[in-house]
């Protein structure tokens, strides 16, 4: 199914849109990943399924394949974590339908920040988030936060209320093993999102154990100390390597494309999606 974009492909496999915290729509931002010479994307929003259809789409600037994907929460050991889940064709519905609970109780979790904050000008969350059809995340609640002129920027608003640590933004995700073993019964391959050498050495083995089949190693800003520690982890661990820019498109908007993984980086990984295909 995708052998044809081996091995110099230009990949990108973890993208956001405004479907969650995403500067663009899903149809503006594959448009702008044709423009910057990428060839295989998958759109990864936060507790939110893909909604374009998969395979190949025609845009001015060129022809890109989508890969249907989710960047989806869990909880390990007291932390929020999130697992990349891709599809070889269409989403099922019943991992859809997870998704707009998922997303829905996104909403719920945003009203109780909120009510927990207790600060003025703060707009409540919309409809379509309460239905599950957009999902709220802790970078929404930044974004209310410097509007109404609580804090100067996204890392103020991260230090001063929205830290994990914090507590002031309750946690509604599954158990992260969970949420690895449910997104692998809807025949999803899976691979664990930007996660920290330390963290991966610790949790590996429990989520290699509820079926993680990947680790995200190739991403922008990394030291070559950690992506070394990384895709040794992933070697003892049997994990194939994904790679993508976690590209959200608020600042720098024109960067996209400058990060990109190439086929043969991520060769089992596109092995392991022809076979579920």
């Amino acid at each position: 199914m995708f052998r044809q974009y081996c091995p110099g492909t230009r990949y990108d496999l973890h993208l956001h849109t405004d479907c969650s915290d995403g500067r663009y729509d899903q149809e503006e931002v594959i448009a702008r990943c044709a423009q910057a010479g990428l060839e295989v994307v998958a759109l990864t929003d936060h507790d939110f399924a893909t909604t374009l259809d998969p395979g190949r789409h025609q845009v001015e600037s060129g022809t890109l394949h989508v890969i249907a994907g989710a960047e989806v929460s869990g909880a390990h050991a007291g932390r929020e974590f999130h697992l990349l889940v891709y599809f070889p064709g269409e989403v099922p519905d019943g991992f859809r339908d997870r998704c707009r609970r998922q997303s829905a109780a996104r909403a719920q979790r945003y009203q109780a920040a909120l009510d927990r904050l207790n600060l003025p000008d703060l707009a409540p969350p919309d409809d379509r988030a309460r239905a599950g059809t957009r999902a709220l995340t802790r970078l929404h609640l930044a974004r209310a936060l410097i509007e109404a002129g609580h804090v100067a920027n996204v890392p103020d608003a991260f230090a001063r209320y929205l830290d994990e640590a914090l507590g002031n933004v309750p946690s509604v995700a599954p158990p992260f093993t969970e949420a690895i073993r449910i997104a692998r019964s809807f025949g999803a391959v899976t691979s664990w999102a930007h996660p920290s050498a330390r963290d991966a050495a610790e949790h590996a083995p429990a989520f290699v154990a509820a079926g993680l089949q990947g680790l995200e190693v190739l991403r922008p800003g990394m030291t070559g100390r950690e992506r070394r520690a990384l895709r040794r982890l992933a070697r003892v661990h049997g994990l194939f390597v994904t790679g993508g820019s976690d590209w959200h498109g608020w600042h720098d908007s024109d960067d996209l494309g400058l990060f990109a993984v190439r086929g043969h980086e991520i060769r089992a990984f596109v092995d392991v999606l022809d076979a579920a295909a």
